[in-house]
C-alpha cells in the first residue's frame, strides 16, 4: 500500500471515528448532529443569513432549509425580515435556542475534553495547523 494510500485510509478512518463519536454524544444530548453548528453559530451572531448558515455547517442549500425549518418548528429560531430590505430574511436564534444550545453545548464540551484527554495543547494545536496545511495544499491542486 502507497504512503498515500495509507494517508487516505487513515485520515478517513480517523475523520469517521471522530465525528461518529462527536455525533452519537449530541444525539443522546437530543440535539441532532446537523443542527448543532447552525445553533453554535447564531449563539455567537444572533442572526445570519439562510446561505451562511449552509456554509457553516457544510451543507447544501436545500438541507439548510429543512435543518430552518426544523429549528423553528422546535422554537429555537425565527425568521425576521430585514428592516432595510424586505426581500431579505435573517434567521435569528431564540431565547429558548439560546437556553437549550448552551445547555447541549456545556455537556458536549465536557465530553470532547473526555475525548482528546490524552493529548496536550500543543499536539492538538500542531494537528489544527497540519490539517490546514494539507487542506489548503488540496485545495489549491484542485480547484481549478
Amino acid at each position: 500500500m502507497t504512503t498515500n494510500i495509507k494517508l487516505m485510509v487513515v485520515f478517513g478512518k480517523m475523520a469517521n471515528a471522530f465525528q461518529e463519536s462527536l455525533g452519537k454524544n449530541l444525539e443522546e444530548l437530543g440535539m441532532p448532529y446537523s443542527l448543532y453548528p447552525i445553533l453554535a453559530h447564531l449563539n455567537d451572531v444572533d442572526r445570519a443569513k439562510t446561505q451562511k448558515l449552509g456554509e457553516v455547517a457544510v451543507i447544501t442549500s436545500g438541507t439548510i432549509t429543512h435543518s430552518v425549518n426544523k429549528l423553528m418548528k422546535l422554537g429555537y429560531v425565527e425568521k425576521v425580515q430585514d428592516d432595510l430590505d424586505k426581500r431579505v430574511f435573517w434567521v435569528q436564534i431564540t431565547d429558548k435556542g439560546r437556553k437549550e444550545f448552551l445547555e447541549v453545548h456545556r455537556r458536549h464540551m465536557a465530553y470532547l475534553d473526555q475525548v482528546l484527554e490524552g493529548f496536550d495543547e500543543t499536539e492538538k494545536l500542531a494537528f489544527i495547523e497540519q490539517i490546514k496545511y494539507f487542506g489548503k495544499g488540496i485545495e489549491k491542486r484542485t480547484s481549478k
